[in-house]
């Protein structure tokens, strides 16, 4: 006989890939010492349904080392996360993959806010030691790429513009791709990771707001820092966004300091339908060991949690910087394509970020460049960009099915 517990993380991982038509202990073995295993809190390697438990649940992330942001990092995973395991398996079973939006594969592409204004008083004297970092380090492009900035300053100044504020170009160049996107909305700093400027921050806010939707775009909540481990606060800045947004269903925490085990229910409680938090910091890839959108598992519930969370799979910050991978566009541009190209052979639902701090020409270094190719990508390969919104919904109705 099996075990109730079982039998209710069974049919959650069977029903994540579509296979509600398949019996476990029928259609699909049933091994105890393999469960028995995972109770323990080993891999139960050996029993495919089992292990795919073990990575959709993150029980490898219990009590595991952690990075200075409390992450869990790729290179601490057992995965491949560029060969997600429940992708195998939902393979083995002869279950076809969903179509988002009717197409191969979907991206739903987001941005998070973290400086909506770079020459604050601190944003100048931070360029300024980089200049000076960069010289001293011969490390020519660079300084010239900083010198860029600083020149600009004045003209700046004179039209009331700054290079940040790049929300209308990022709108248009996806409109013309027929796209929308997800804007992740700072609504508090508790923390010096959240910025070095708030106050710049609060004073911009409701123009940001009314920017983004004047243009149609959709405005998430880009949980603060501390919020990560403070329901309390997560929840007030859930409240302070809406008084400018409206509803506000969507979120990610501010430096991806997620514990699927600890932070997601909270969410859910607070009334958001889904997160994209869910990825690797230091790779590209997917986390959870599956490609599409899922419902997280909740112990306490014994079942998933009435949140969506969305596999963030690509982001710039994870390609150009120095602590990551440390590619310069032109180099990513390689490792971007190549998960596409995954997704167009296996299907897939996840989230691709580029920060807005990357979407002015002279000093973006060519990242908006290769944003724009990543979109022109996903079109010639049979996908499809939409919001994270637009995504989420989508799997809503999916995952309910049945």
């Amino acid at each position: 006989m099996i075990p109730g517990s079982v039998e209710r993380r069974a049919r959650w991982v069977l029903d994540t890939l579509g296979a509600r038509d398949l019996g476990f202990g029928d259609d699909v073995p049933y091994r105890a010492d393999a469960w028995e295993r995972l109770e323990r809190g080993e891999r139960p390697e050996g029993d495919d349904l089992a292990e795919a438990f073990w990575h959709l649940a993150r029980l490898e992330e219990r009590g595991a080392a952690r990075d200075g942001h409390g992450r869990f990092p790729a290179s601490a995973s057992a995965l491949d996360p560029l060969d997600p395991p429940l992708e195998r398996l939902r393979a083995r079973l002869g279950l076809a993959p969903p179509r988002w939006g009717g197409a191969r594969f979907a991206v739903a592409l987001t941005h998070d806010v973290d400086r909506p204004w770079r020459w604050t008083p601190r944003g100048i004297r931070n360029a300024a030691g980089r200049l000076r970092a960069h010289v001293l380090a011969g490390a020519g492009r660079d300084a010239l790429r900083e010198a860029r900035g600083l020149a600009a300053i004045p003209a700046h100044r004179l039209r009331g513009t700054d290079p940040n504020w790049r929300f209308g170009r990022i709108v248009d160049l996806e409109a013309r791709r027929g796209a929308r996107s997800t804007f992740f909305v700072l609504a508090g700093h508790a923390h010096r990771e959240d910025g070095f400027a708030p106050e710049v921050y609060d004073r911009l806010r409701p123009r940001l707001v009314e920017t983004l939707l004047e243009a149609d775009a959709e405005v998430g909540l880009h949980g603060s820092y501390r919020t990560a481990e403070d329901a309390g606060r997560l929840a007030a800045e859930k409240e302070a966004l809406e008084a400018l947004a409206g509803p506000v269903f969507g979120h990610r925490y501010h430096f991806l300091r997620v514990d699927p085990e600890a932070n997601l229910a909270p969410l859910a409680d607070a009334g958001f339908r889904y997160d994209s938090t869910v990825g690797f910091a230091d790779a590209l890839g997917f986390r959870a060991g599956i490609a599409h959108p899922f419902r997280p598992w909740s112990e306490e519930l014994g079942g998933p949690l009435p949140l969506v969370e969305i596999p963030l799979a690509l982001m710039d910050t994870t390609l150009a910087e120095a602590q990551y991978l440390g590619l310069t566009a032109a180099e990513a541009e390689g490792p971007a394509l190549a998960l596409l190209d995954h997704a167009a052979a296996q299907g897939g639902g996840f989230a691709v970020l580029w920060h807005t701090n990357r979407f002015d020409p002279p000093t973006a270094a060519g990242w908006d460049g290769l944003y724009e190719r990543t979109l022109d990508a996903v079109g010639e390969r049979g996908g499809v960009c939409l919001s994270a919104g637009e995504l989420a919904a989508e799997a809503e109705a999916w995952l309910a099915d049945g």
